[in-house]
């Protein structure tokens, strides 16, 4: 009877021991659809540019002709520099109303707008009110995406248009093995509030997917597969813990015996 019990102990625990075993088919990216692995339909990649919102801050820079003294006195002021050269920038942070306070020329809306339609707004404010030799350039300060579960912790900064999943991914560091690879989650800020986006980043229609690029402010959520069991991740090191549970079992075994 001690042996049969024994025997069936030993039995259970190497199943929960090779059930706790990763596989390729857990870990893979870029994996055919089908098996387990979703399909995602087609969708266009976004050809048109981040859309500003409330509470976006904008860097405005003018650059002046530097043989046009007081206009270029002026917009050194505007930009609290006392750095000498032609350049003079400053940050703008958009209001509940979506309009920016831009010195000298007034209440702009920019709610909506891209950051290059924002620029060829003030630069005809401008050269309108002021001066019809100075160039614009707007940019978006709070280009982040945040990442956080079984991909590391951290807040990463969107260095360009059309920032991929794997690209912000590769910023932060690879998933970690027993990170849940088909329950992804991207976190995103919409007009009308946030929305929770979940999908299989195994699959290989990932890259033509809605999921695919990343937009400012995402949160990425890599959550712990719920099998994880004693961080073994490879065949070889369950063979080795099995192989010492049933030795060390038939050991017990032979001194109760005995």
């Amino acid at each position: 009877m001690r042996r049969i019990t024994i025997i069936n102990i030993l039995i259970v625990l190497q199943v929960v021991f090779f059930t706790s075993c990763l596989t390729t088919k857990q870990t893979n990216l870029l994996q055919k659809p089908g098996k387990g692995i979703l399909s995602y339909p087609q969708t266009p990649p976004p050809v048109e540019e981040y859309r500003v919102k409330v509470g976006d801050q904008l860097t405005i820079m003018v650059t002046t002709n530097p043989m046009d003294v007081l206009t270029t006195r002026l917009f050194v002021y505007f930009a609290n520099s006392t750095n000498v050269g032609n350049d003079a920038g400053r940050s703008f942070s958009i209001k509940p109303d979506g309009t920016i306070y831009f010195p000298y020329i007034g209440d702009i809306y920019v709610m909506g707008k891209t950051t290059l339609e924002i620029q060829q707004l003030i630069e005809l404010r401008i050269n309108a009110n002021i001066s019809d030799d100075c160039i614009v350039k707007v940019s978006l300060e709070n280009r982040y995406f945040s990442v956080i579960g079984e991909s590391g912790t951290g807040r990463f900064p969107i260095a360009k248009e059309q920032l991929t999943l794997y690209q912000a991914l590769a910023q932060c560091r690879d998933i970690l093995p027993y990170g849940d690879r088909a329950n992804v989650k991207i976190i995103r800020q919409l007009d009308n509030g946030t929305v929770i986006k979940t999908f299989d980043i195994r699959s290989e229609d990932i890259v033509n997917s809605e999921f695919y690029y990343i937009q400012p402010n995402d949160i990425i959520y890599i959550q712990p597969l719920s099998r994880k069991f004693l961080g073994l991740n490879s065949f070889g090191a369950v063979f080795a813990v099995t192989s010492s549970l049933i030795s060390f079992g038939f050991f017990i075994y032979n001194i109760i015996k005995w």
